[in-house]
């Protein structure tokens, strides 16, 4: 009997061997949409699915997709416009999931700015040009009419942004995250109807080919993650005082209300997030119904959806 349970530990440890993975895994924004992943790397939820995460902040969807086409990364969550425009011009790259559909983003102003007609002849910070950031702002921007009175500055990341506003050097930024200064928030994009996937999961197509199984335990891993946001607000407090560095009540309670309004529990991906992407900026002999086909790829949501898993790990907040 002990030779026997001997064989069977052994065996087992085999297995477990086998079953673990390494995954190399970016984000690309400090911000609440992107909390999900704060939540599976922090409790070890993508360890309870055999994978070993390699975690790191990327600034700039760009970077992210590069990042990921070189070989660098194994999985992405940059903003939709990186990845769409990468494939609009051949790379191939997946979007697998959203983490939301609409962009939760407010365009925070100082407080003497009270009328969206205030922002002309003002400068919004954004990240990058071509980051999310720089597309919701254009998109807020053009539906305003403002487009072509108003002027963006490139700061690097959330925290740069931050701090500018903060010292005066720009007067508004279009962010999830709420400013330390004293502030007016003048609209929210979500309101503005604009179908915009602020993060999702990205991957290549070799990728996701090789790896399927590694594919489908990250986005089990995600999924659960989320349901615990929803199920669990003080885990959920904590790491988003964590990543945020900040540990005043009112913006992680906020925060929080953010995430789980905004945050899609099944994750798929709007396919009219990629006619939004070419609306803002057009590549040459790309359509959108085409590339909608070539760059999202939902197969991996609706399999994990269709066995049940994501009623199981929401329960009742599913509804």
């Amino acid at each position: 009997m002990k030779l026997l349970a001997l064989v069977l530990l052994l065996w087992l440890s085999v297995i477990g061997e086998i079953s673990a993975a390494p995954l190399r895994l970016s984000y690309s924004v400090v911000g609440p949409t992107v909390a999900g992943i704060w939540m599976a790397h922090d409790y070890g939820i993508f360890e309870k699915y055999g994978l070993y995460v390699q975690f790191v902040y990327i600034p700039s969807s760009g970077t992210n997709i590069q990042a990921l086409l070189g070989g660098s990364l194994d999985m992405s969550a940059p903003g939709i416009s990186g990845v769409v425009l990468a494939a609009a011009r051949g790379a191939p790259v997946l979007a697998i999931g959203a983490m939301t559909n609409r962009p939760p983003m407010t365009l925070y102003v100082h407080p003497d700015i009270t009328r969206t007609e205030h922002l002309k002849g003002q400068t919004l910070g954004i990240t990058r040009f071509n980051s999310t950031a720089h597309t919701v702002t254009t998109l807020i921007l053009r539906k305003l009419g403002l487009d072509q009175s108003t002027t963006m500055r490139p700061l690097g990341g959330q925290p740069e942004i931050q701090a500018a506003f903060e010292q005066k050097q720009i007067g508004g930024m279009v962010t999830s995250v709420k400013p330390r200064a004293p502030s007016r928030a003048l609209l929210n994009a979500a309101d503005l109807d604009i179908p915009f996937a602020m993060n999702v999961m990205a991957v290549t197509r070799e990728f996701s080919q090789k790896n399927p199984a590694i594919v489908e335990r990250a986005m089990k891993a995600y999924i659960e993650a989320v349901a615990k946001m929803n199920n669990d607000k003080q885990a959920t407090l904590k790491v988003l005082a964590k990543y945020f560095k900040r540990n005043d009540p009112s913006f992680l309670d906020e925060t929080y209300g953010i995430v789980t309004r905004f945050t899609e529990k099944i994750p798929r991906v709007d396919a009219r997030n990629v006619a939004t992407v070419l609306e803002f900026e057009p590549v040459k002999g790309v359509d959108a119904e085409t590339l909608t086909a070539k760059v999202i790829d939902n197969s991996v949501v609706e399999k994990i959806a269709k066995e049940g898993f994501i009623e199981k790990v929401f329960g009742k907040s599913l509804r």
